[in-house]
């Protein structure tokens, strides 16, 4: 299935246009492809935003959660940040 290259979700919005029935059967709000997994707001079904062979849906605010606090950083790199930031609290 192909995704329209004027989507900057990557979603499959584009769904509504072609098969709009099917979009209805799965009671989606118009405008949306899915329902967030996180908080159950209606939301966009796109791919995992780390290196995961995974498509879901979450809303815009749960999809940047995820994007940001994906393993895409070692644990020590976390260790260390939290470390720097204690460090700095004291110093102030």
């Amino acid at each position: 299935m192909e995704i329209e290259s004027t989507n900057p979700r990557g979603c499959y919005c584009g769904l509504w246009q072609t098969h709009p029935e099917g979009m209805r059967a799965k009671h989606y709000n118009e405008g949306y492809c899915g329902v967030c997994e996180r908080c159950g707001k209606p939301g966009h079904t796109r791919h995992h935003p780390a290196k995961l062979p995974v498509t879901s849906a979450w809303c815009d605010r749960c999809y940047k959660i995820v994007y940001f606090t994906r393993f895409r950083y070692s644990l020590y790199f976390w260790v260390g940040l939290l470390a720097v930031l204690f460090t700095v609290s004291k110093i102030f």
